[in-house]
């Protein structure tokens, strides 16, 4: 009985650790309409501080502000992103 219990726990172990192996190197998952600061706008756009303020005060980028805080959701700093990238050029 002892024999049958060790292999079931080992199984237990063997399962265990391949779950914990794939949770681990899932990529995190951030909600699209995740809400941040000035922080989350650069890390998304790669842009520094300033060009980020200076396409806010442009209304270039889609921004809330509540007092003196600026809000980027990050499904709008993708879109903005994404509508940037260029086609690819056909080479003859």
């Amino acid at each position: 009985m002892s024999v049958g219990i060790a292999q079931i726990v080992e199984e237990f172990r063997t399962v265990l650790r391949q779950e914990l192996t794939a949770l681990l190197q899932a990529p995190p998952t951030v909600p699209a309409d995740a809400v941040g600061g000035i922080e989350l706008a650069m890390e998304i756009t790669r842009l520094s501080k300033s060009r980020i303020y200076a396409l806010v005060q442009k209304r270039g980028l889609k921004h809330g502000k509540r007092g003196n805080k600026l809000y980027f959701k990050r499904s709008d700093l993708l879109e903005w992103v994404e509508k940037g990238m260029r086609q690819e050029k056909q080479v003859k």
